[in-house]
Parts: C-alpha cells; sequence; structure tokens
C-alpha cells in the first residue's frame, strides 16, 4: 500500500511540479507524513476504485418478484399501435401545452415557443433504461429539428396500473431531418398509423 502510494505522489510530483521544458510551473505538492498515513491505514480508508461501490442509483430496471422489470409491467399490453400512440405521447403534449400558456417554464424551449403550439410527429420512441419511454419528434412547422424528451412513469406492482408521467426536459438533438413537411405530410397520408399530436 505504501509502495503504491509512493508511486502515485511521485508521478503527481513529476506532472504538477514541473512544466514541459523541465521548469518548476510553481505547483505545491502535497505529501502526507508518517501520522497521516498511518491514519488512513488504521481508518479502513480505501483508494478510489479498490471497493465494491453500491451504485448511487437503484436502475430502474430491478426485476420484481415474479422476474418481470418496470418496464415489462409498463409495456406488457402495448401492441404496435400503442407504441405510436400512447399515454407517454400525450404527457409530452400536455407538457407542451403548458409551457404555451406559461403553466410551466422550460428555458431550453424558449426559442421554440412559436412551433410548440403547432403539433409534432414521433420520430422514434423507445422504453428508457431508466423506466418509462424516450421519444424522438419533430415539430411539424419545424422538421428540420430532433428533439427528445424522457418521460417516467410510476408502477403499482401489486396492481400493475401505471401513473404520473412525467416528462424530464426536452433537448434538441445535434442530428438533422432531412425530410421536409410536405415530405413528413405525405408518409402520414400513405401509413394513417402515423399521427401529428
Amino acid at each position: 500500500m505504501r509502495v503504491l502510494l509512493g508511486v502515485i505522489v511521485a508521478c503527481i510530483a513529476l506532472v504538477c511540479g514541473f512544466s514541459f521544458y523541465g521548469e518548476s510551473a510553481g505547483h505545491t505538492v502535497y505529501v502526507p507524513t508518517t501520522e497521516e498515513e498511518q491514519y488512513l491505514a488504521d481508518s479502513d480508508y480505501e483508494e478510489e476504485g479498490t471497493y465494491e461501490e453500491e451504485n448511487s442509483y437503484s436502475e430502474e430496471e430491478e426485476d420484481t418478484d415474479d422476474g418481470m422489470s418496470l418496464n415489462d409491467i409498463r409495456f406488457a399490453d402495448f401492441d404496435d399501435d400503442d407504441w405510436l400512440d400512447n399515454e407517454y405521447i400525450w404527457a409530452l403534449r400536455q407538457y407542451l401545452d403548458d409551457i404555451d400558456v406559461s403553466k410551466i417554464k422550460d428555458e431550453s424551449l424558449k426559442p421554440y415557443l412559436k412551433v410548440i403550439k403547432g403539433k409534432f410527429v414521433i420520430a422514434r420512441v423507445e422504453p428508457a433504461l431508466m423506466g418509462g419511454l424516450f421519444i424522438m419528434f419533430s415539430f411539424i412547422d419545424k422538421p428540420e429539428g430532433i428533439f427528445s424528451t424522457w418521460v417516467y412513469s410510476d408502477v403499482n406492482e401489486a396492481t400493475g396500473e401505471v401513473s404520473n408521467y412525467t416528462v424530464n426536459g426536452i433537448k434538441l438533438e445535434d442530428i438533422k431531418n432531412d425530410m421536409s413537411r410536405e415530405e413528413i405530410l405525405k408518409i402520414m397520408k400513405e401509413h394513417p398509423e402515423l399521427k401529428l399530436f
């Protein structure tokens, strides 16, 4: 342990104490005294990365008593149509409507206040790792922009009831949609299962 600590301190001294040209950069390096090293040894201190760390979050997808994850419960009855029209998407629509009437403030959407009044089309949906649904969408009046959000929901494991759909922020993705408004509407006409929300 002391050898490892000595090597680490030596490396820090080399990196922090000298510039690329070999001159002192004016940095000071803290070197623990023998008493401090003994205190660390007596206190069962373990170096970072050497202990088994409990997850700081309980991953949403832990199995329930019957071996199902919470997302298994959330999406158990979903068919193809449900992935294109569901409570998660309607919670997103409500969130946008609430921003439009200033019931909710979302600074990230301030530049898009004009388009959020309009309809949006779903580009992609998938179960989110932390539970709920990840949604990518484009506003029909700003089709080049692809936005994403994570909509969470609570699950009553005993009854299987899903409730409290919560939108956790919306952001504009770095990717662009190459389809024009007219092209999107044409595809929607050919595929009536696609909707505007």
